[in-house]
């Protein structure tokens, strides 16, 4: 590995380091507890040194919200591969619903970052339906109700129903308002299989006849 190589890389895994760090505080103490000495006392470097990867809090925390979404967007996709060829759209949309709780289960800062901060206008930071995420579930939907697998009137109503009973679901898992249903992350995982399982029923084609 030549200098200029060696060199990126450093700087790569300083800006991730900075990111990591910025990304722990929000989850744990919220925006007003970021500050860029925080962030730098947690890793070890001065202030100084963050403001060369960026320019102010504002943009550190829309780096963090969208890397999270970018995380969140990667986990979708390998459900679904992993899901198969053969799959239907119907068996698509579960596996977008499973990969949205996984994600949840095992990057569960950046989920918290993601949903939790405060609505902060000259921030920008992103809407899901920003980054590419619903507007997947909403064409999945869009697929299933073409290949006559549910019924729906509206894809994006029913992606957006989907998406609050997963979200809704995982966030009473996190904060443990689900102990006496659920104990371990597998048994939440069969909890979102049914659920799923529930809510693709409900659309089928002629189950509300």
């Amino acid at each position: 590995m030549g200098t200029a190589e060696r060199r990126e890389r450093e700087r790569e895994l300083v800006r991730t380091a900075i990111i990591e760090a910025a990304r722990d505080i929000l989850s744990e103490n919220g925006l007003d507890g970021l500050s860029m000495r925080a962030i730098a006392d947690r890793i070890e470097y001065s202030p100084a040194t963050i403001y060369l990867y960026f320019k102010d809090k504002d943009e550190l925390v829309h780096e963090v919200v969208m890397e999270a979404f970018e995380r969140m967007n990667e986990y979708i996709r390998r459900e679904v591969v992993a899901a198969g060829e053969t799959a239907d759209a119907a068996e698509q949309y579960g596996a977008m619903g499973r990969a949205y709780a996984r994600f949840a289960l095992e990057n569960t800062a950046y989920f918290r970052v993601m949903f939790e901060l405060p609505p902060v206008p000259h921030m920008e930071c992103p809407e899901p339906e920003e980054t590419g995420g619903l507007e997947t579930v909403v064409a999945t939907v869009q697929r299933a109700v073409a290949a006559g697998l549910i019924e729906s009137k509206d894809a994006r109503r029913t992606a957006i129903i989907g998406w609050g009973l997963v979200h809704g679901l995982t966030s009473l898992y996190l904060t443990g308002r689900l102990t006496d249903v659920v104990a371990t992350n597998e048994e939440f995982m069969s909890l979102i299989e049914e659920a799923m399982l529930l809510q693709s029923t409900g659309y089928r084609v002629g189950a509300r006849a």
